[in-house]
């Protein structure tokens, strides 16, 4: 018998593989902050100095820019709840646009590889001990959100001149949009899952099938209401035409405005870029995105820089208020933990329930690195 066949997997590794095997997570993290310095600093660099710019910026727009931001938000917050409702968890709206808040604190100013959407995940399971229909609620928000944004880039894109942007980055614009659309749709009708299913099976790919076979009943249950998610999309089109204006009021404030009907197809894919998984937070790939699509419209580097600069700012400063918030409820739970009194031996039924509890957010931390899945969790989160 050959004795090294028994051997796992890991156990035959070299010990440079099994280190980067144990510490994928961290890496890939510290290659994203490096990916964000480095592009952060390009962008920077092509102020060439002028930071007197910035002394021209009509504040008082960027006030109004600021404004129409959280007012996004609120209306992702208001997307948000329609599932949450759908799903009949008991959790205010305000709680929700609360939560929304602390994960863009997370995923903006944080460098881990906990998300907002897996923060929000955690806060939404915890509150109502509901796991499942917590995860599936944020990423069908999320999922629907992009497609959105993608389908906008999608669309406008036809309108644009010929050669005004590379050939193939309209073509991925165009083939995501089209892929999330069909995935889409296939996993709310349940068309060809059975296929897919015996297809991922024979790859070997078990993990997966299920997961996609949960996905499939969620999206099926949570929108099998024609009215939900015509209202979902609905409100994905106005969080994103509100992302839009407060671009081209922070450009109004900046410099002379270009028209609109060639601004807001370049605003669109770069928002499509964005979603590059490349960096911390877009950090670099944001403002890289602006300079480069603005600049295809005729506003100088210098000018799209600043543009760049303070639509990063407004987004810190969103992500500033759901720190508070975050910090808010910390300490009202640590005030509540110390005025209550000690808890009494508990019985093994509450032993149980304790055990039962959702994950925290260490554990949804080793989910989203691929390290840990609890089994009440219908699919594995993906690393921000």
């Amino acid at each position: 018998m050959n004795n090294s066949a028994q051997v796992p997997d890991h156990k035959q590794r070299s010990p440079i593989r099994r280190w980067v095997h144990e510490h994928r997570s961290r890496i890939s993290l510290a290659l994203r902050v490096l990916t964000a310095v480095i592009l952060m600093g390009i962008v920077i660099s092509l102020l060439g100095g002028n930071w007197d710019e910035f002394i021209d910026v009509d504040w008082r727009l960027i006030a109004v820019a600021y404004g129409l931001v959280m007012l996004s938000t609120v209306v992702k917050a208001l997307r948000w709840s329609l599932l949450v409702r759908q799903s009949r968890m008991e959790v205010s709206f305000w709680h929700l646009l609360g939560t929304y808040l602390v994960g863009a604190f997370f995923s903006t100013v944080l460098p881990t590889s906990v998300g907002g959407d897996a923060v929000r995940a955690v806060d939404t399971a915890n509150h109502t001990g509901r796991p499942a229909d917590a995860t599936l609620s944020v990423l069908i928000e999320r999922g629907i959100g992009l497609l959105v944004v993608v389908g906008s880039g999608s669309i406008f894109a036809l309108f644009l001149e010929p050669g005004k942007v590379p050939a193939i980055f309209l073509l991925v614009v165009h083939l995501m949009f089209v892929g999330g659309l069909v995935g889409l749709v296939l996993l709310w009708r349940g068309w060809f899952m059975d296929p897919i299913a015996a297809t991922l099976t024979r790859l070997h790919l078990n993990k997966q099938e299920q997961q996609v076979r949960r996905m499939q009943r969620a999206l099926s249950g949570h929108l099998g209401r024609p009215g939900v998610l015509l209202g979902i999309l609905l409100l994905s089109v106005i969080a994103h035409a509100l992302t839009i204006a407060a671009t081209y009021i922070v450009l109004d404030a900046v410099t002379d405005p270009i028209p609109l009907v060639a601004f807001v197809p370049m605003v669109a894919l770069t928002t499509v870029a964005e979603l590059l998984p490349i960096s911390v937070a877009a950090v670099g790939v944001k403002e890289s995105a602006y300079v480069f699509f603005l600049g295809l419209v005729n506003v100088g580097s210098t000018n799209a820089t600043v543009v760049a600069l303070i639509m990063r700012g407004l987004t810190l400063g969103r992500a500033l208020v759901g720190g508070v918030v975050f910090f808010v409820r910390q300490s009202r739970r640590k005030e509540e933990r110390e005025g209550s009194p000690p808890p009494p031996n508990k019985p093994a039924s509450a032993h149980r329930a304790e055990e039962e509890r959702p994950p925290s957010l260490e554990q949804m931390e080793m989910a989203t690195s691929g390290d840990f899945v609890p089994d009440e969790w219908p699919i594995q989160l993906p690393t921000p």
